[in-house]
């Protein structure tokens, strides 16, 4: 009766020799293709070459496709990794951010074995990027690196993503800092005279940010959406609005762009404009087809404008903290004390309310009114 064939993906009684060049150990191995083949390795004695064959049969074992194996580097991954990236539905913005990890994951672990990225040395990296870069950065690099993983999972080279199972992540505890009305109101005094005053040169300074920050405090929208917006995309009438439908960004190789879409799809989206911006549009002269544009007519950028913000702020005393974003924070936090964090959410186009609570609300502190209650202690 002929012997029933191995099962596939397993191997038969393992054989140790010694032979003239060392020791070997082999067994017979059925591959997927349904061929049973011979599997031999070779140690210094017939202990460390039977581990080596053990090794390798299971490695073998595992193995449903050659296109990735436990010996493929992570970095051929990374790279399979992107291009299927490339063809999911995200913003370019989103895209970038996950650009800028890669180049951590890349130097710390690209030149490792799949069979070596552990669950140890997932917690290594991530405590070593927590430590260097912050644990924003480790919290980013955590995603991508399980995508990473996920994939060789797929492919059949890992046989479970350690990222899974690494260490949790430190997260900032930071308290949103913004600003209050009267505050906001004081900043938009002093751009305006900042806007027509000289430099210290003496020279009419020419800088343009009372509108731009008007215009973000009056919609509550992105540095890059309002550079990114045209004259085509205000309506003005008897209901105001404008239409966000794009924004600022850098294109690898082209510089400053406008995307034809903003950050995700809950960013595309039409806002009713307050009469303070509708008056402050009004008087801006339509020359081209940016509403806020550059000395020479092209897409503002939003870092020049930054740039030109810092001058300001440290001019005035202000902390680092306040920046164009502070604004967004003051428009959120103003709409969700009066109509709730939802509305806040959708003013700013975000598609996740948690990013809106915990980015972009100032938290109040301010206790019940309790003082009929405990005034019965008094009595």
């Amino acid at each position: 009766m002929a012997r029933p064939p191995l099962v596939l993906g397993t191997w038969g009684r393992i054989t140790r020799t010694q032979r003239a060049s060392g020791w070997v150990a082999y067994a017979r191995f059925r591959d997927y293709d349904g061929v049973t083949r011979q599997v031999e390795r070779k140690g210094k004695t017939g202990a460390s070459a039977e581990r080596e064959l053990l090794a390798a049969l299971r490695d073998r074992a595992r193995l449903p496709s050659e296109e990735i194996t436990p010996e493929t580097r992570l970095v051929r991954v990374i790279d399979d990794w992107v291009a299927e990236l490339e063809k999911r539905d995200l913003s370019d913005g989103t895209k970038d951010v996950y650009g800028q990890q890669l180049k951590h994951i890349r130097k710390a672990m690209g030149a490792l074995q799949l069979r070596e990225v552990t669950v140890p040395a997932v917690d290594r990296f991530l405590i070593a990027i927590t430590e260097s870069s912050g644990p924003e950065t480790a919290r980013l690099s955590r995603v991508v690196l399980s995508g990473i993983c996920k994939l060789a999972v797929r492919k059949g080279a890992m046989l479970s993503n350690p990222v899974r199972d690494a260490g949790p992540t430190p997260k900032n505890k930071t308290e949103v800092l913004t600003l209050d009305v009267a505050a906001v109101l004081i900043v938009r005094s002093q751009l305006r005279s900042w806007d027509g005053g000289y430099d210290y040169a003496g020279r009419l300074r020419q800088t343009d940010l009372v509108d731009p920050v008007d215009m973000i405090v009056g919609t509550g929208m992105r540095t890059g959406e309002v550079f990114a917006l045209r004259w085509e995309d205000l309506a003005f009438g008897d209901d105001p609005r404008a239409h966000v439908n794009g924004t600022a960004r850098y294109q690898r190789g082209e510089g400053l762009v406008r995307q034809s879409h903003p950050k995700s799809e809950e960013s595309n989206r039409s806002l009713k404009l307050p009469p303070f911006v509708v008056a402050m549009l009004a008087a801006r002269p339509r020359e081209g087809d940016f509403v806020f544009p550059s000395a020479t007519g092209t897409m503002r950028s939003p870092h020049n404008f930054r740039t030109q913000w810092r001058a300001f702020r440290s001019a005035h005393g202000y902390e680092e903290w306040v920046t164009p974003k502070t604004f967004r924070k003051a428009v959120a936090t103003e709409i969700a004390q009066a109509m709730g964090a939802e509305a806040a959410k959708q003013q700013l186009g975000h598609a996740d309310l948690a990013v809106t609570r915990k980015h972009y609300l100032k938290t109040a502190h301010d206790g019940p009114d309790v003082r009929a209650i405990l005034e019965l202690f008094a009595s």
